[in-house]
């Protein structure tokens, strides 16, 4: 078997050890101070390179989490659509110039009406969901037989999990579910089917 760990994180650390203990144990069996020396410069600059490979990763993560966190395409959005109020918009021709004309997908916001169904996951209320072209959805539940609806919190990829314990300990509720879509911030289209699901006892 290799002695040398092909994981990476294993193999970071091998290399560390290595790189500490070489010149001292290297000579111990046969090794000359000038070649313990040398292999310790190989692997020093080996691990330099995995090091800057993390530093880039975690630059990489935190540039792409800061991009997910800009509010410019809702701003664009936004900017564009009170364009597309201007009277004179329909002959200005620059729909075709600034591109602003998606392709036909079918996706109509107003009666969009997203997919939803519930299932029980390590002891958690799993919520699987369709949201189309929308952003994604507005989660809604109630105990049955409630008047109103609570918003749980909203979701841009399925699935989503009501992590709420049960209104009393060891006594089975029957929770119901409905979701919305929402786009640029606001709600669309038609609430899904209700679904329900007993849980907790």
């Amino acid at each position: 078997m290799d002695y040398i760990p092909t994981k990476r994180a294993p193999r970071r650390l091998w290399l560390q050890n290595l790189s500490d203990q070489i010149t001292v144990e290297g000579p111990k069996a046969g090794m000359t101070a000038g070649e313990a020396t040398a292999l310790k410069t190989v692997v020093d600059a080996h691990i330099a390179k995995m090091d800057a490979t993390d530093a880039a990763q975690a630059a990489l993560d935190g540039a792409r989490e800061t991009e997910a966190q800009s509010t410019a395409i809702g701003d664009i959005r936004t900017a564009v659509r009170r364009l597309k109020t201007n009277p004179t918009y329909p002959g200005s021709g620059v729909e075709g110039t600034l591109q602003l004309r998606g392709p036909e997908s079918g996706f109509d916001p107003v009666t969009f009406k997203p997919g939803c169904k519930v299932s029980i996951v390590g002891g958690q209320i799993r919520i699987d969901f369709t949201k189309g072209e929308a952003d994604g959805v507005v989660v809604y539940c109630r105990l049955r037989g409630s008047p109103g609806w609570n918003k749980l919190g909203i979701d841009t990829s399925s699935p989503y999990f009501d992590t709420n314990p049960p209104a009393q300990a060891g006594v089975p509720e029957t929770r119901e579910y409905q979701l919305r879509a929402i786009l640029d911030d606001q709600e669309i289209g038609q609430p899904s089917d209700i679904v329900s699901i007993v849980f907790g006892g």
